[in-house]
C-alpha cells in the first residue's frame, strides 16, 4: 500500500469518527465483533453461560493479536505495581507487550481453551483491521481437561397464537423460545473428534475504535482480515413434516471470513460473520441459511444480538456481511443501495453450487454442506436489499428449483425502484414478505415503503407496526456504544420492543420452515388488518390500509379523550366536537369546551369541512373564510373503530393528534390502546389526556 493511500485512509477514519459521533442513526457506527466471535471462536448460549475450560497439558500457550484491536488489553498488560514489577494475580495469565502484539502466557487458569494436538504453544493472530470481541466476563474456574464447550439451554414451549377473525385486541406471549421439533443427531463421539478446538477470545475494543471500524466499513475501506473459524460440523437436519426442526439447539458458535459477491463484471469482497446453531453434541443440524443485511451506514457487529437470536430460535445458519454504504473506494456498484449489489446477492443463491457461500462458510469453520432452503432478511436499506434480492432470485430460477422460503424486513426502506417489481415476483411465486415496522419517522422515510407494501398487498397479512417504535428497535443489544448513539439521535426504543421484534421474526421464520403462515400458524403471531396486539411491555398493530369513512355515520357528537395541546386548547375541559351537514353539502363543525372546570367559561367555535379524497378520511377544516377541497387536507382520520365508537385524527405531518370517542370516558385499557394506535398511525407529539368532568356530574344525576 502506498504512503499516500495509507494517509488517506487514516485521515478518513479520523474525520469519519467525528462525523459518526455527531450524526444520526446511520452515522453512529461500530465494528466490535459479536460476542463469541473473537480471534478464536467460542461457543455461547443465548440463555446460559458456557463453562470455562482450559487444557492442563499446555504449559504455555500464546495468542497474538493486533495492538490496535486490543488497546484496553495492552494497558492492563503494562500495568506495574509500586516496585516496578508486574502485578501478581494468580487468577490471570501473565502478559508481555511488544510493538505490535500482546502475548498471553497461559501458565495459569484461562477462560476457555481446547487443544488440537500435544503442541505446548499455539499462536493465533487476530485481524489487523477489526478486533474480535469477548464473550461476557465470568469468574475463571479451575482448569478441566475438556475438548469442547457445550452450553445447555432449557427449551420452553410457546403456544401457537390463532389470529381472530375480526380486528380485536390480542394478548400474545413474549417469548424467544419457540415450540421445538425433534432433531436426530449422529454419534456424538465421532463428530466431536472431527471438530477443531475452541480457543480463548479477547476483549472488545473501546468506543472510539468501535466507531472508526464502522466508518471504515461504511466507506469500503476496511481491509481484508484473516478468517476466524468456528470449527463446527454440519449434518443434515431431520425434517419434521408441518413443523420446524428447532429443538436441540444449545448454543451458537460464531466464525468469521470473507464473502465474495459478484457485482456486474467486478467482485466485491467483504467481511462476514457466520452464526452456527449447535446441538448438545457440538454439531450443526440447521434447517436453513439466513442472510441478515445491515442498514445504510451500518455494520455487521451492530446486529450480533439479533443474529444470535435468529440462529438460536430458528435453528438457522445466519450470515451477516459487511457491504459499504458508499462505493467511493470500491468497485462501481459495490454499495448497499445499488441494483447491481442486490442482483449480486441474488446470484449467490441462484448459483446451483453456491460456491461463494460454501467457500465463505468453510473459511468460517463450517464443515459440511449448507442447507438448501434459505431466508433473506435485513434492516432499513438492508431490508430493501433482501426484498430486491428475493425478487431477482425468484426471476432467475425455475419454480421447481426455488429454495427461498420468505423475506423479513426490519423497518425496511427502499429507495431505488426495485421494491414493487420484487414484491410482484415474490407474490407470484407464493413467497411471503413481512415487515416489522416502526411508526412513520424521518429514518424510515416517513413509512413510505411500509405504505407501499400495504397498498401493493390488498387483503394480505404483510406485517406489524410496533407502538411508539424506533427505527433501531431491531439492533438494540448488539453494541452498547451503538445502542446509546442510535437511540440518542434516532429515537429511544421502548422497553419490550426489541423482544417483540424477536418474537414476531422467529415465529414467522419457523412457520416458513414448517410450510405454514397466517392461515394455519404454528409458531407465528399474525392477525387481521388493523388488529391490536399486546406483547408484554410492547404493543403492535397489524398493517392495514387507511379507513374508508362513511360520512353519514361519522356525523354526530364526539368527545375528546386526549389531544396534542395547542395554545387555544390549554386549560380546556369537556371538549366536544359536533358534526352536522350544511345545506350546501359541506360539514358543519362546532367545537366547544369549558375552561378549567365543569361549567367554567365556555368557548365555542364554528367552521366547515370538505373531504379531499374519495375515501373521505382526509378533509380540510376551516374556521375563518371559505373551506377548500384541495389536498392534502388538515384533518386526517387515521384510525377508526369498525362501529364508529372511537376515532383518531391527525394531519399530513403528524403534528396534531386527537383521540375522539362517542362517550365522555373510556376504560384505561382502551385509552392505552388509542395512545398506541395514535403512535402507530404517525402522531409524533405528546398526547395529553383531556378531562371530562361533566361525565361525573351526569353520573351523579343518574
Amino acid at each position: 500500500m502506498s504512503t499516500n493511500r495509507l494517509l488517506l485512509r487514516i485521515g478518513i477514519g479520523i474525520v469519519g469518527a467525528g462525523i459518526a459521533l455527531g450524526a444520526g442513526h446511520g452515522a453512529a457506527a461500530a465494528e466490535t465483533e459479536p460476542s463469541g466471535g473473537g480471534a478464536s471462536a467460542t461457543s455461547e448460549s443465548s440463555q446460559s453461560s458456557p463453562e470455562s475450560q482450559s487444557s492442563p497439558e499446555s504449559p504455555s500457550d500464546t495468542a497474538s493479536v493486533s495492538e490496535s484491536a486490543t488497546a484496553d488489553a495492552n494497558e492492563q498488560a503494562t500495568e506495574k505495581d509500586s516496585t516496578g514489577s508486574p502485578p501478581k494475580d494468580l487468577d490471570r495469565p501473565t502478559t508481555t507487550v511488544s510493538a505490535s502484539t500482546v502475548t498471553v502466557r497461559r501458565d495459569e487458569t484461562v477462560d476457555e481453551v481446547a487443544t488440537e494436538s500435544s503442541t505446548p504453544v499455539k499462536q493465533v493472530t487476530a485481524p489487523e483491521s477489526e478486533p474480535a470481541s469477548a464473550v461476557e466476563p465470568e469468574p475463571e474456574p479451575k482448569a478441566e481437561p475438556v475438548a469442547e464447550a457445550v452450553e445447555p439451554v432449557a427449551a420452553t414451549e410457546q403456544p401457537a397464537v390463532e389470529a381472530p377473525a375480526t380486528p380485536t385486541a390480542v394478548e400474545a406471549t413474549l417469548s424467544s423460545d419457540l415450540e421445538p421439533a425433534e432433531a436426530v443427531a449422529p454419534e456424538a463421539a465421532t463428530l466431536r473428534s472431527a471438530a477443531a478446538p475452541v480457543e480463548r477470545s479477547v476483549r472488545p475494543p473501546g468506543p472510539l475504535a468501535t466507531v472508526v471500524f464502522s466508518l471504515l466499513s461504511a466507506f469500503g475501506l476496511l481491509p481484508s482480515a484473516p478468517a476466524v473459524p468456528a470449527n463446527v460440523v454440519g449434518v443434515p437436519a431431520q425434517p419434521i413434516p408441518g413443523a420446524s426442526s428447532n429443538l436441540g439447539v444449545t448454543g451458537v458458535k460464531v466464525g468469521r471470513s470473507d464473502v465474495q459477491i459478484p457485482v456486474g463484471s467486478a467482485t466485491y469482497t467483504g467481511a462476514a460473520d457466520w452464526y452456527f446453531p449447535t446441538q448438545a453434541d457440538g454439531t450443526v443440524q440447521a434447517q436453513g441459511v439466513m442472510w441478515l443485511q445491515h442498514g445504510f451506514l451500518g455494520s455487521k457487529s451492530w446486529y450480533s444480538a439479533l443474529a444470535r437470536q435468529l440462529a438460536q430460535e430458528t435453528n438457522s445458519v445466519v450470515v451477516v456481511p459487511n457491504i459499504p454504504s458508499f462505493g467511493f473506494f470500491s468497485c462501481a456498484g459495490c454499495s448497499l443501495n445499488t441494483v447491481a449489489m442486490q442482483q449480486g446477492v441474488a446470484d449467490l443463491f441462484a448459483d446451483p453450487n453456491r460456491v461463494s457461500l460454501t467457500n465463505s462458510a468453510g473459511a468460517a469453520g463450517y464443515q459440511g454442506v449448507l442447507p438448501d432452503k434459505f431466508i433473506l432478511t435485513g434492516h432499513s436499506a438492508g431490508g430493501a436489499l433482501a426484498a430486491a434480492a428475493g425478487g431477482f432470485y425468484t426471476d432467475a430460477v425455475a419454480p421447481t428449483e426455488n429454495s427461498l422460503l420468505g423475506v423479513v424486513m426490519y423497518d425496511g426502506v427502499s429507495s431505488n425502484g426495485t421494491f414493487a417489481p420484487a414484491l410482484a415476483s415474490l407474490r407470484a411465486a407464493g413467497i411471503p414478505l413481512y415487515q416489522i415496522a416502526a411508526p412513520p419517522q424521518a429514518w424510515n422515510a416517513n413509512g413510505q415503503t411500509t405504505d407501499d407494501l400495504v397498498t401493493l398487498s390488498p387483503g394480505q397479512f404483510v406485517g406489524v407496526v410496533l407502538a411508539d417504535g424506533s427505527h433501531v428497535d431491531s439492533l438494540i443489544g448488539g453494541s452498547p456504544i451503538i445502542d446509546f448513539f442510535s437511540q440518542l439521535f434516532v429515537k429511544r426504543s421502548p422497553p419490550g420492543n426489541t423482544d417483540a421484534v424477536y418474537t414476531f421474526a422467529t415465529g414467522w421464520v419457523n412457520d416458513m420452515y414448517a410450510g405454514r403462515g397466517p392461515a394455519d400458524p404454528l409458531y407465528g403471531i399474525y392477525g387481521a388488518p388493523d388488529q391490536y396486539i399486546v406483547l408484554g411491555e410492547a404493543a403492535a398493530v397489524v398493517l392495514g390500509p387507511p379507513p374508508v369513512v362513511d360520512v353519514n355515520r361519522y356525523l354526530g357528537t364526539w368527545y375528546e379523550l386526549g389531544s396534542v395541546r395547542q395554545f387555544f386548547s390549554i386549560g380546556l375541559v369537556n371538549t366536544t366536537a359536533e358534526y352536522t351537514l350544511n345545506p350546501d353539502g359541506s360539514i358543519r363543525v362546532e367545537n366547544s369546551g369549558n375552561y378549567f372546570v365543569n361549567n367554567g367559561p365556555k368557548i365555542t367555535i364554528v367552521g366547515a369541512a370538505l373531504p379531499v379524497d374519495p375515501d373521505n378520511n382526509k378533509l380540510n377544516v376551516a374556521f375563518f373564510g371559505p373551506v377548500s377541497a384541495t389536498p392534502p387536507g388538515n384533518y386526517w382520520i387515521v384510525d377508526l373503530a369498525p362501529d364508529y365508537s372511537w376515532a383518531i385524527v391527525s394531519d399530513s405531518r403528524g403534528l396534531s393528534g386527537f383521540l375522539l370517542s362517542r362517550t365522555r370516558t373510556v376504560s384505561e385499557e382502551l385509552y392505552q390502546e388509542l395512545l398506541d394506535r395514535a403512535s402507530v398511525k404517525g402522531v409524533k407529539r405528546l398526547i395529553i389526556r383531556t378531562r371530562q368532568p361533566a361525565a361525573e356530574t351526569s353520573t351523579v344525576a343518574v
